[in-house]
């Protein structure tokens, strides 16, 4: 199967930028914003809803996700089956899909997928050259394993100021959020004022600091102030040699 390298914000930024020209037809909106299925549970639900003036399609599917060097890695998988894989929402009407878990319970640590919602173009633009820009969430979607333990990060800064790499060695991912870089002296570094990314379990994540840290600001008693799974946390940071 082919792997796809993909940011977890890729749903985040297309729905930005392509949300103007759907205003006018269907306006589609998918939900909720993670999808997590309990050790004993054998389903879960995603609601698509059409707020526009016009009937939107839309495609559902799932991809195991892993990181590997550093990045995020998206493979197709048939672990959740999705009914219906596409469906045609009215307007200002709902949809539900269900998604239903079909490989063995998770041990130790939690599976980890991402579900693409992409719309679908209408019947006139198929039959036509015209292109339009469509709308496409993707969605963290996670099976939880019951002995799983919880995130345990160690963050280090590489190649002179210029990354940021975090691993996970606990059983569950660890989703940061606002993040900034605490030297021991001087003012902190913004990493980002969103979601920053998630480290996923036995996995490492890195992220590129543009620009690189400056070379005025002290490494020593370098820490990371997150949010990690929504709670205020602060880490230390450690220098590569």
């Amino acid at each position: 199967m082919r792997l796809h390298r993909w940011s977890p914000l890729v749903g985040l930024f297309l729905l930005g930028a392509i949300a103007l020209p759907a205003l006018a037809q269907g306006r589609l909106q998918a939900g909720p914003t993670l999808i997590e299925f309990s050790p004993n549970a054998a389903s879960a639900r995603l609601r698509l809803r059409n707020t526009g003036d016009a009937p939107v399609a839309a495609q559902v599917r799932v991809y195991a996700w892993s990181q590997a060097g550093g990045e995020d890695v998206l493979q197709p998988s048939d672990d959740l089956a999705v009914s219906p894989p596409i469906a045609e929402v009215p307007a200002g009407g709902e949809q539900l899909v269900r998604l239903v878990n079909l490989a063995p319970a998770a041990a130790e640590r939690d599976r980890t997928y991402r579900v693409v919602v992409d719309e679908l173009p209408r019947p006139e633009e198929r039959e036509t050259s015209q292109v339009t820009l469509r709308l496409r969430y993707v969605i963290p979607a996670f099976a939880r394993a019951a002995d799983a333990t919880d995130p345990a990060l160690t963050c280090t800064l590489e190649a002179n100021g210029a990354r940021l790499a975090c691993d996970n060695h606990g059983g569950r991912p660890a989703q940061l959020g606002q993040s900034r870089l605490l030297p021991g002296h001087g003012p902190a570094v913004v990493l980002n004022e969103g979601l920053f990314g998630y480290v996923l379990p036995g996995s490492r994540r890195v992220w590129p600091i543009a620009p690189a840290l400056p070379d005025d600001v002290s490494r020593a008693e370098l820490r990371l102030e997150t949010q990690l799974n929504g709670r205020s946390t602060t880490l230390p940071v450690g220098l590569a040699p």
